[in-house]
């Protein structure tokens, strides 16, 4: 076998905290979310015309739905022990993907139209306009995070970016700026029931060649039923249980504890996704 023609690096006591580099990472966002991904999931398929409103309406709602996330937007002391434990920050020196910075991307907002002194002394507190250039850095950096909640281990005041990330996304779907990967496998999971977009001829076929498979494999007829009326459990699973190894060793291994002990149960062609 071949030596691989690198050094590896010298494991420091210390990371090295990178140059910052503003807007080193302003360029990278994910495909938009087209109508028929938005659509299934109650969010329009492209950007309303008064999305200022809609956004404003939604950051309301949801500092009224959760109280933490109004606490995270008032709370924050700029101390700095986050900065440097983002990943996304030290592999890329962009100073907005710093925990801190892309919370005050929406504190910046938040302050403007939800605190007084914001009302009345924007300049005073940071406080800015909610434009469409803030929303292309809130569509940007908002996914940039990996809602790893590392940063939130080394905050004081236990400071959640991912909430705050989730919230931001959550507003910028709302108003018709969802993104695609997420949106696009939910959606199927809404309208078929997984998030690979398997219909029920497809999952019942390969339930079907499983069902042989341990048959010739231990000479027992151990069955996977589908949408069976009065079982007495509903199994829900990964879809990549029905596909992919070896993930498939985990479905014919339930089959065969059930089958096993007698136990009454289904699968769901239409609850078929239990994966994150």
């Amino acid at each position: 076998m071949a030596k691989p023609e690198f050094d590896a690096p010298a494991l420091e006591d210390w990371l090295s905290t990178p140059a910052v580099q503003p807007d080193a990472m302003a360029h990278s966002r994910p495909f938009v979310a087209k109508p028929e991904h938005q659509s299934p999931l109650g969010f329009p398929g492209e950007l309303v015309e008064n999305w200022q409103d809609v956004a404003l309406s939604k950051m309301d709602e949801l500092l009224g739905r959760y109280r933490s996330l109004q606490v995270f937007m008032d709370a924050c002391v700029k101390c700095g022990a986050c900065t440097d434990k983002c990943h996304y920050y030290l592999g890329t020196g962009d100073p907005k993907n710093m925990p801190v910075a892309r919370q005050d991307l929406m504190r910046k907002v938040y302050r403007r139209y939800f605190t007084t002194v914001g009302k009345w002394f924007p300049k005073l507190v940071g406080a800015v306009e909610l434009t469409e250039e803030v929303i292309n850095d809130w569509y940007s950096y908002y996914h940039q995070c990996s809602e790893c909640r590392r940063c939130s281990v080394y905050c004081p005041y236990g400071i959640d970016t991912a909430e705050i990330t989730m919230a931001g996304r959550e507003i910028l779907a709302s108003i018709g700026v969802g993104q695609k990967y997420s949106n696009e496998i939910i959606g199927k999971v809404h309208t078929i029931g997984n998030n690979l977009g398997l219909p029920e001829p497809a999952l019942a076929d390969t339930l079907e060649g499983l069902e042989e498979e341990i048959e010739e494999d231990i000479n027992v007829p151990v069955k996977l039923p589908l949408d069976q009326e009065g079982a007495d459990v509903l199994l829900v699973t990964p879809s990549a249980d029905f596909f992919a190894e070896p993930h498939v060793d985990g479905l014919i291994g339930y089959a065969k504890v059930f089958h096993q002990a007698g136990i009454s149960w289904t699968l769901s062609s239409y609850a078929s996704e239990a994966a994150n």
